[in-house]
């Protein structure tokens, strides 16, 4: 049986994703805008990527979108797989196996198992 600070720290990863960090990025890409104070003078790396957002189709920057998602619930499932490995309470295992497996699980809808 895991702790509650497992399945809480497992949830809020899974938010972050759905609803937090993990969104920034795509929603950014699906506006067609990432930084709208950005400049050719004044933070010209961003001014650059509002040029390419610019120059994408609806459906293109959707599919950016989506790969941005992935990679930050990426960075996510890598963190655990960390510390995991490294042996790091309470990640040392979870109930599908390990705790990235839960992650991803609670990605799709999974329902944690009854206490």
């Amino acid at each position: 049986m895991k702790s509650e600070l497992y399945r809480q720290a497992i949830d809020r990863l899974v938010a972050e994703c759905l609803d937090g960090q993990g969104q920034i990025g795509p929603k950014r890409a699906r506006r067609g805008l990432w930084n709208e104070n950005a400049r050719s003078d004044y933070m010209p790396d961003q001014y650059q990527i509002n040029e390419f957002l610019s120059e994408l189709s609806d459906s293109q920057r959707e599919i950016l979108a989506g790969m941005l998602e992935k990679q930050f619930s990426g960075g996510v499932f890598e963190t655990l797989k960390a510390l995991e490995d490294l042996k790091i309470e309470p990640f040392l295992d979870g109930y599908e196996g390990s705790p990235y497996h839960d992650f991803i699980g609670r990605l799709t809808n999974w329902e944690w198992p009854s206490q």
